[in-house]
């Protein structure tokens, strides 16, 4: 029997696959298509890059790629150590597949070493860019399986609007409301509205973020800073009003939100975005009163029915905001005032 057909040549056509090339009769002009099949399967398969370099001409990563002396061409890429263990996978199966697909060598860096920049290198740019996207789409599924880190915040932890705050509570409390009771309420040195979370796992994310934020202040030109806050009313993040579990206030103010929805629209471009905010359009503004999550023992959702009956229309008064904070999400505990501040942006 023809070797052809016990051992039919085979064709590589990704990580781990070959798949049979089949052998046409000489009858049906098999001398022309099997010379074919046979000079391309010495080659394997190899796909083809749609994309090519010009996606990456405005790109200031991809410009930072270095031709190196012996003609082979190199980039270090800042990585958060966090998300050393997914970029090599099991037994370096991910780093090893991302090498082959765009014929790259890649040095993840050790935990212990001081440096956080993963090495790209191939002896082509265009091999050296096809994994730096491939890359890059790796650490964003990574970051959304992560929790966030930091959140976008304007103070509201003074004046009238935290008097009002401190009346409601009192009124709550004095009620004597079934399956309510202080810890559910935000403290009031941290009563705040915010306008984006982010997941920021380094000094170095810390700090771009920091710059990011400040490239925000081109959106205030056209609008009247400081920008003025009505807060009025209580709503509920659920339609049950017996089982909630997030009870706030509602803020208007158009001037704010034209620029929380322009902050927010800027950072999804930045890749730090939690989950929740890359498929979000706009902002919605709220004041956090009561959160199921404060209780240190039992989160579980409490009976709002008689709280919204009562105090529904509940008038916090106006505040003016000249200031927003990049914080550490559940960092209370380790200031006195507020929440530990990354970075600002005042105007």
């Amino acid at each position: 029997m023809s070797r052809n057909v016990l051992a039919p040549p085979t064709q590589r056509m990704s990580h781990n696959r070959n798949y049979r090339v089949n052998v046409v009769h000489d009858d049906f002009g098999g001398s022309k298509w099997n010379s074919k099949n046979q000079s391309s399967t010495s080659k394997g398969y190899e796909e083809q890059d749609l994309y090519g370099d010009e996606d990456y001409e405005d790109d200031g990563t991809e410009c930072n790629i270095e031709e190196q002396p012996d003609g082979s061409f190199k980039l270090a890429l800042h990585v958060p150590k966090s998300f050393y263990g997914g970029l090599i996978g099991f037994k370096g199966s991910t780093k090893r597949r991302i090498e082959t697909e765009s014929k790259t060598t890649i040095h993840v860096p050790r935990q212990t070493d001081a440096s956080n920049d993963l090495i790209i290198r191939s002896n082509e740019r265009s091999n050296v860019c096809s994994a730096l996207r491939k890359v890059r789409l790796l650490l964003d599924s990574l970051r959304k399986r992560m929790r966030p880190t930091h959140f976008l915040a304007v103070p509201l932890n003074s004046g009238q609007v935290k008097d009002r705050f401190m009346e409601l509570k009192q009124k709550i409390l004095d009620a004597q409301l079934p399956g309510v009771d202080s810890e559910l309420f935000i403290s009031e040195r941290c009563i705040h509205l915010t306008l984006g979370v982010y997941v920021l796992l380094d000094d170095a994310e810390r700090k771009n973020a920091v710059n990011e934020l400040q490239t925000c202040r081109q959106w205030l030109a056209d609008l009247t800073t400081p920008f003025e806050l009505k807060v009025k009313g209580l709503e509920i993040m659920n339609d049950d009003p017996s089982s909630v579990r997030v009870l706030y206030a509602c803020v208007e103010s158009p001037q704010l939100q034209q620029f929380a929805d322009k902050c927010l629209k800027h950072f999804q471009t930045t890749g730090f975005c939690a989950t929740d905010n890359n498929t979000r359009d706009n902002i919605k503004l709220h004041m956090t009163v009561l959160n199921s999550r404060y209780r240190e023992e039992n989160n579980s959702s409490f009976d709002g029915s008689e709280i919204l009956k009562r105090f529904s229309d509940f008038d916090f008064g106006t505040a003016q905001c000249n200031e927003v904070h990049l914080c550490v999400l559940k960092s209370s505990r380790e200031v006195e005032d507020f929440y530990k501040i990354t970075g600002s942006l005042k105007f």
